[in-house]
């Protein structure tokens, strides 16, 4: 705002500097001009009308006056005295409280003098000076405004960035907090049972090793999430056959499923050519898909679609099971939310997994959404364009 009131004050100077500078040229052409022919003088001439052409004789006795404005002869013989005095032969001078602009010159005859009103050129510059300081005020106001809405509207998503940030630190402590405390725990266990045997301490060894494969897992997830808010989790952009990589990927599911008894329907569009990082994309379904696993129901359903359609792929993950509210649908995708924790806990998730897919997939300047219905089914769904 500084700046721009510099800016301001520069400009509306440099104009109100420019029209002074231009009447007063102007005052003095017509100073000249009315000494050089003094019949311009009359009411017929606006700018004349207020002038006073004073004309002495040798002795600088005022031998003739032409005016059309009324001066007391006192004030004009004490103006007259001050100007002869002057060494200026062109300058301004006061009478009565307004100003005057004039000019002397030396005739055959004596002093001549010549006198206009500056009023007139005075009124336009003061009116000059409110519209500028009106308009200046008015426009700085606005752009204050202005400034404020737009830097409020720029400091949100960092500020909210922020925030996240702080709310994912604070989350990734409290989740490395546990497995380290059941670790402390299970080591004391062992610690004060020095004289036991390994394989009779397996036990909490045991507890101890999953936990740092939780913790391993959290330390992955969290470090793929940095990677690729930075862009550095990317590999160069090509074009695969994503058909083939999702079928790929449900043969390495078909134990997982059938151990699970949940059944598997897939329609997998063939010969579907996609441009981007092959390893990440089946990054994004082995996600969805494991997601859709934990959260079946007993011999539930899991169903795969994708489809090409125009300058369009769809990719659809849809399982059975309780479903998600329609409140927690656009939160599923924040990094540690759960909505449900204790089932979570459970499965061992972390509340990353989407939050990978979303990045992932909004790196290729795609979507990802899901649809839910509450006791039936939920769907998972990714567009590309391409």
């Amino acid at each position: 705002m500084s700046l721009l009131t510099m800016v301001f004050v520069l400009i509306f100077g440099t104009i109100y500097i420019s029209t002074a500078i231009s009447m007063e040229k102007d005052l003095e052409h017509e100073l000249r001009n009315t000494m050089s022919n003094p019949r311009k003088l009359g009411p017929n001439f606006p700018m004349m009308s207020s002038s006073v052409i004073i004309e002495l004789d040798a002795d600088n006795n005022i031998a003739k006056v032409t005016s059309y404005t009324e001066i007391d002869e006192d004030i004009l013989e004490n103006t007259i005295y001050t100007i002869i005095k002057s060494e200026n032969n062109l300058d301004k001078i006061k009478i009565e409280g307004s100003s005057y602009g004039y000019l002397k010159e030396y005739t055959t005859k004596g002093l001549k003098i010549v006198l206009m009103s500056r009023e007139q050129q005075i009124n336009v510059l003061n009116n000059l000076l409110k519209v500028f300081i009106g308009i200046g005020g008015i426009s700085l106001i606005l752009l204050l405004f202005i400034s404020i809405y737009l830097t409020n509207r720029t400091i949100k998503p960092i500020k909210e960035s922020f925030e996240k940030q702080k709310q994912f630190i604070a989350n990734a402590s409290h989740e490395l907090k546990t497995p380290l405390t059941i670790i402390r725990t299970n080591t004391s266990l062992i610690l004060s049972n020095g004289s036991e045997t390994v394989e009779s301490q397996s036990k909490w060894l045991n507890y101890i090793n999953n936990q740092i494969e939780r913790m391993s897992k959290l330390i992955d997830e969290m470090l793929s999430l940095a990677k690729l808010d930075t862009g550095k989790e990317l590999e160069e952009f090509v074009d695969f056959d994503i058909s083939k990589l999702i079928n790929n990927v449900l043969l390495t599911f078909e134990a997982v499923l059938f151990e699970n008894n949940i059944e598997l329907s897939s329609n997998i569009e063939d010969d579907v050519i996609l441009k981007g990082d092959k390893e990440n994309i089946k990054k994004v379904f082995i996600i969805l898909l494991d997601n859709a696993i934990k959260y079946t129901n007993k011999s539930g359903k899991i169903d795969v679609e994708l489809r090409q359609d125009k300058n369009k792929v769809k990719l659809k993950v849809r399982n059975t099971g309780e479903g998600i509210k329609k409140e927690d649908l656009d939160k599923i995708f924040e990094r540690f939310y759960r909505v449900d924790t204790s089932r979570a806990r459970e499965t061992g998730g972390y509340g990353l997994g989407l939050s990978i897919a979303k990045s992932i997939v909004e790196s290729h300047k795609g979507k990802i959404y899901a649809e839910s219905n509450i006791g039936k089914d939920t769907t998972f769904i990714i567009e590309f364009n391409f």
